[in-house]
């Protein structure tokens, strides 16, 4: 018999997530501040909760996807947060928060009985309703091993990166550099191409046989840019916290950012552009703009 499970969050992420759970037959205990999210894992079997401390109070095992820093301290730890869950045993942080939240919240559940397992995902809404998404997990061994069956529910790749809360916060961050640096060079290119007269669905062939091959060349802009549809799943506003992250990371151990601040300043004036909840493709757009020219065809 499984033991009852919990599932705070349920954003563009967070829903998907939990109705991979509720298909693998769990019981799930869900809780969100939107209430026609919370109908909605409803009707897909979810029992509902009042607070985080209601879900850890009836769940051994809690998730959670949220979108900012603050508010994973306070599902966690604020007033009627899951700390205060008296059946709450491990508590699963699938959102991108940083390395020093994460090393925040493990501090403050240090001595509940509660164990944190860090543990970002990556590979955007599109992932998460195919159940593919690929995660990243620290924390101790026998808690990560407990909830690693789970997690494969909507996980397709899943990796060990340490034993410290924090770990898996680092990698998560420095992957979302490197994909938002592709996407943002992409569209760079494609629309200097384009202006230059070059067919931009021939370039992304050209680079996608060659050494210039990437996540955006290979899916995200012949899937959302050349055919006009914009419709990846993430927003600008979400990838801009976790570039701030990235670079928050590195200034805590002190290692250079030449690059990075460079992307966060193009994606800030895409933002500026395009609205903060623009599908991130759309990066594209204030560039074409600028160049007088159009990737793809409308």
């Amino acid at each position: 018999m499984t033991v009852p499970l919990g599932f705070i969050g349920l954003g563009s992420m967070g829903m998907p997530m939990t109705q991979h759970l509720l298909k693998a037959g769990h019981t799930v205990i869900v809780y969100d501040l939107d209430d026609a999210a919370v109908n909605e894992a409803k009707a897909d079997g979810a029992e509902t909760a009042t607070s985080p401390a209601d879900v850890a109070g009836r769940a051994e095992i809690v998730f959670a996807c949220v979108n900012t820093p603050q508010a994973l301290i306070d599902i966690v730890l604020g007033e009627n947060g899951a700390c205060q869950g008296e059946k709450l045993r491990v508590f699963v942080d699938l959102s991108t928060t940083g390395p020093p939240t994460e090393i925040e919240v493990a501090a403050g559940l240090e001595g509940t009985g509660i164990t944190l397992v860090d543990s970002p995902i990556s590979g955007g809404r599109r992932g998460a309703i195919a159940g593919t998404l690929a995660v990243m997990m620290a924390g101790p061994d026998a808690a990560c091993e407990e909830v690693k069956p789970l997690i494969e529910t909507f996980g397709k790749n899943i990796f060990r990166i340490g034993d410290t809360p924090g770990q898996a916060q680092t990698m998560k961050v420095a992957n979302t550099l490197m994909a938002s640096t592709a996407s943002a060079v992409t569209a760079e290119v494609l629309v200097m191409g384009v202006k230059a007269g070059l067919d931009p669905n021939l370039m992304i062939d050209v680079f996608n046989t060659s050494t210039a091959r990437n996540s955006a060349t290979l899916e995200k802009f012949p899937d959302a840019v050349l055919p006009r549809t914009f419709n990846l799943g993430s927003m600008h506003a979400i990838v801009l916290k976790d570039l701030n992250l990235y670079l928050e990371a590195a200034r805590t151990v002190d290692a250079p950012t030449i690059l990075g601040p460079a992307v966060v300043d193009m994606w800030e004036e895409s933002m500026a552009a395009n609205g903060k909840t623009a599908d991130n493709s759309t990066i594209v757009k204030f560039l074409e703009s600028k160049a007088g020219v159009i990737v793809g065809s409308e």
